[in-house]
């Protein structure tokens, strides 16, 4: 629960209040996210060392 309280703001009510299923859901697409922009980050840091 924190994972989604700390990146998305929710309150422990808001997440509690949501289906098992959803909770998963923006877990998976919060942590599908998170991984896309550490990956473009990666890839600027690449670009930019090389010159």
């Amino acid at each position: 629960m924190f994972y989604l309280a700390y990146h998305l703001h929710w309150s422990w009510s808001e997440i509690m209040n949501l289906d098992l299923t959803e909770r998963r859901a923006f877990v998976r697409m919060l942590a599908e996210r998170i991984q896309a922009e550490n990956k473009a980050m990666e890839a600027l840091g690449d670009r930019l060392r090389r010159g």
